[in-house]
Order: structure tokens, then sequence, then C-alpha cells
């Protein structure tokens, strides 16, 4: 017997059809977003690009993440003043909600809490054509033989298992979940970003023509490693190296204030449309991250034509091409020190054709949906 979740969704389908919109051309996505700050919120307008590939998107997050996004079409809310048990309910009865409103024909979830809905629509023996992106595995934050980490892993590496389709970010992320035998068909679908015209660069303070202006952009926690990063730049500096470093972020989630030694300006979050013309400015962009699943910075960097030095870990030095389009380092302060200190001006103008040519061949949307596209329309075969 065909259950009422499927049955509703059918009707919607109905109504969709009777009002002109032809159900066998395009495919609706509902996309759910337990969050949608940092990259997810980012990604999402990277999913928009499937309108060209014959799908129309939906979007349902919280409330106070609206405004993250540019682009608002189609975009409805749930209320999460802070995450937990209440707010998880409340997504999870949206998700059924937006499912009867919109009969859509795949869902895709979001980071590692939207697992939670997808279990309970499984639970109701909902079989939706279901795709699942972790934007970089939660275990990543553990120990993976600590008592977290194992937890982490046992449910995150079977829950993922319930979707139809895992699309992984990078490389990296496919690869942790190879060594951790987690369920489900997976397949790699690199983060992308759209080009952008031409951007006037923003005036960066240089004290000599030589100076290396360096760039960091993201949130001021240990994930991101500033910490590392602002420890290397003191002792370079210190060891007479000719930089100067720019922070685009700010602290969050109760995260302290890194000491900041001289030589850095602080320039807060900035808006979308004028973080390139930061990257533009920059002789070279600086992700000294602990783990990643593939940050936006180093494709948004790339498309600027700016060289992106990046650490040895969650298999980022697999997006530059060394001496080309930047290059990688020891995820330590001294191998740190020591890149910071090799820098020079000259070099990193002449890696900008490079970095410019990596984007246009590894991170355009169109390559992102072109491949995107094709494994969802095997999942709706399945």
């Amino acid at each position: 017997m065909e259950n009422s979740a499927g049955r509703l969704g059918n009707e919607a389908k109905m109504r969709r059809g009777n009002a002109g919109c032809s159900t066998d051309s395009r495919k609706t996505i509902l996309s759910i977003c337990e969050t949608a700050q940092g990259g997810v919120g980012r990604y999402q307008e990277s999913l928009r690009a499937l309108g060209a590939q014959g799908f129309d998107f939906h979007i349902l997050l919280p409330d106070a993440h609206r405004e993250i996004l540019e682009d608002r079409r189609n975009v409805v809310t749930f209320s999460r003043d802070r995450r937990g048990p209440g707010a998880i309910y409340r997504l999870i009865r949206a998700v059924f909600e937006q499912k009867r409103r919109l009969g859509p024909d795949v869902l895709f979830f979001n980071s590692t809490f939207s697992l939670l809905p997808l279990f309970a629509l499984r639970l109701a023996r909902d079989r939706t054509p279901a795709v699942y992106c972790a934007h970089c595995w939660a275990v990543s934050n553990y120990e993976p033989t600590s008592l977290k980490g194992r937890l982490v892993r046992f449910l995150e590496g079977r829950l993922c298992g319930l979707a139809d389709l895992v699309v992984n970010v990078s490389e990296g992320d496919a690869q942790l979940a190879r060594t951790f035998g987690y369920r489900g068909r997976h397949v790699v679908v690199a983060n992308a970003t759209p080009d952008v015209a031409e951007v006037q660069p923003v005036a960066l303070t240089r004290t000599n023509d030589d100076e290396v202006q360096l760039l960091f952009v993201g949130r001021f926690d240990r994930q991101k490693g500033l910490d590392i990063l602002l420890d290397a730049f003191g002792k370079a500096r210190q060891r007479g190296a000719n930089v100067r470093l720019h922070l685009v972020g700010a602290p969050v989630r109760g995260s302290d204030l890194p000491v900041i030694p001289e030589g850095v300006e602080q320039h807060g979050w900035v808006e979308p449309g004028q973080i390139d013309r930061f990257f533009k400015a920059a002789d070279a962009v600086i992700v000294p991250s602990r783990w990643e699943g593939l940050p936006l910075t180093i494709p948004e960097a790339l498309r600027n034509g700016t060289p992106v030095f990046v650490s040895d870990r969650s298999a980022m030095p697999d997006l530059i091409e060394d001496g080309v389009s930047g290059g990688s380092f020891d995820l330590s302060v001294e191998a740190l020190v020591d890149c910071l200190g090799r820098m020079e001006r000259g070099e990193l103008v002449e890696m900008r054709a490079g970095a410019r040519a990596t984007y246009e061949a590894r991170f355009t949307m169109d390559r992102f949906s072109d491949a995107l596209a094709r494994h969802l329309r095997q999942v709706l075969k399945d």
C-alpha cells in the first residue's frame, strides 16, 4: 500500500503538471540545510546552476540563515535559534511538510545533522530519491580512535548509506569515507564557484614595492588554523620576511581572538560582492586549515588569478600545482615560517596566469553542474 507521504507527493506533482509544468521534462530538487553558515550556504548558490540542466531548485534552511543567501528565490525556512533537539524536531517536521507541498523528485541533504530527517523519512518508508553531501565529514573534527570519534564514525558512516547517492566535495573526503568504510554509493563532484567579471582590487597597505600581500579568509577557529598562521607569520617577520597579512573574517562560536602580531590588518567580514576585490589585490592566499572538505576560498582565489598556498591536510595539495598555481606546506609553525620566508612577489605575479588556468580547468560551474546533473539523472533512473 502506498504510504501517505508518497501519495501526497504524487498529488503535488499532478498539480504542477496541471499548472503547465511538465514533470517529464523538469525535475524538482528540495535542498535541506540544518545550517547555511559557511560553505553550506555558498554551496546552495552553486546548486542553482542545476536550473540550466532541467532541475527546479528549492531550499529549506533556518529562518535566521535566510539572509546568508544572495539569491532567495524558492527559499522556505524553519524556526531555529540554536542547535538542539527542538530545532532538529522542527527541521524534521518542515521536511515532511515541504515534501507534501512540493512533491520533490530528489531530496538533497546537506551536512551531518540533516541525516536525522533522512533517517526519519526512511523510518516512515519514504523512498524518495535522496542525495547526501557532508561538506567535510564530521569525524574530521575528532581523533578517529577516540570515543567521540568512533561514535561519529559509526553514526555518519551508516546513516549516509540511507541516501541513494553520497556526493563528496573533494577527493580527500572520498578517501576518508573509503578508509572508514562508510556506506552508500560515493562519487566526487569537486566544489566550484561561478566566474566573476573583472573587479577593481581593493587598496591594501604596502610599505615597499616588494612586500608580499598575503590574505586569509575564514572563521577564526581551530579548524581554519589561524593560530598556526599568526604564530608562523610573527616569527617569519622577525627573521626578515617581507610579508604583510590581511585577515577577512572574525571569531565565531565564542572562540577567542588570537594574538595579532605586527604586520597584520583585520578587515572583518566583507560583503560577498566585495570579496573578489581582496582576492584580486592579494599576492597570495594562505589556507592553513587542520581539516577541510574543499574550501571555496581556493577556487574563489584561483578565479581571480591569485596563487594559493595550502596545508598538507585533507588532500588539499592535490588541488594546487606547486610553483604554477601556488604551493603547499606541512602544517607546522616552522614549515610555514620557511614557506613565508621563501615567498617573493615577482614569482607570485608570474603564477597568476597558472592560477587562473587551474580555475578554468577544474573549478568552473559548467563542470560542476554537468557532473552533478549526470549523477542526479542516474539516481532518478535507479
